[in-house]
């Protein structure tokens, strides 16, 4: 019995008032900066391809995409913070790129070859086979880190998709370490953002998502 009390208190076991005393969000990078928003209000990660665009929208509003049959907005958060527009580079290209790679090191053996060199000995084939491999992984890597990414929010029983530069992890930050805005705070971050977290070697600010998706009463 007296163990049980130590595992309850209050009616509510141990992992329940933990878990009460924490907040959890969804990580993404603008410009280098960490964002985090509400978890319960994300919906879906995903790269951003075929995204329509909208005549006569607003800077911010990059277009349209259909998810799962539905017609969500995207929103460019970098133009919504005001910075600079980032080009989106499809997962299809990244994928041609790598293709690409390994195609041209194949013609340039053969080229080799023509040209009255030695054929390659079947290990000397398969080295630059692994080399060529480890190119198009490598390409790979960097083409995942400059893939922008969308993260889809629900906001007033509508779905919207965030383009970011990156998605970060899922994390889980005690409610007592919430700050206000500090002074300190990049003012172009400012407007957006409802408070920050301090983290080991970084500043998490809050994204205000309310506040960034109310286009309507910035226009005002």
């Amino acid at each position: 019995m007296a163990g049980q009390a130590l595992v309850k208190a209050g009616g509510k076991d141990a992992a329940a008032q933990v878990a009460e005393n924490l907040s959890e969000f969804v990580t993404f990078n603008i410009a280098d900066q960490l964002f985090g928003i509400p978890v319960l209000i994300v919906q879906d990660i995903l790269l951003p391809e075929n995204i329509a665009s909208i005549p006569l929208a607003p800077p911010e509003v990059r277009g349209s995409i259909n998810l799962r049959g539905r017609i969500v907005t995207v929103i460019d958060v970098r133009v919504r913070l005001g910075l600079e527009r980032r080009d989106i580079a499809s997962a299809r290209s990244a994928a041609q790129l790598e293709q690409r790679i390994v195609d041209e090191a194949a013609q340039a053996d053969a080229r080799a070859v023509a040209a009255g060199g030695t054929p390659k000995t079947d290990a000397e084939n398969a080295a630059a086979a692994e080399e060529r491999a480890h190119e198009a992984i490598e390409s790979a890597k960097r083409k995942r880190r400059e893939h922008m990414m969308a993260v889809t929010v629900e906001h007033k029983n509508d779905l919207y998709t965030l383009l970011v530069d990156s998605v970060g992890d899922v994390i889980s930050l005690s409610k007592k370490s919430y700050e206000g805005n500090p002074s300190t705070l990049d003012p172009l971050w400012r407007e957006f953002a409802s408070g920050v977290y301090r983290l080991d070697k970084q500043l998490m600010v809050v994204l205000d998502v309310d506040r960034l998706l109310d286009l309507k009463g910035q226009a005002a």
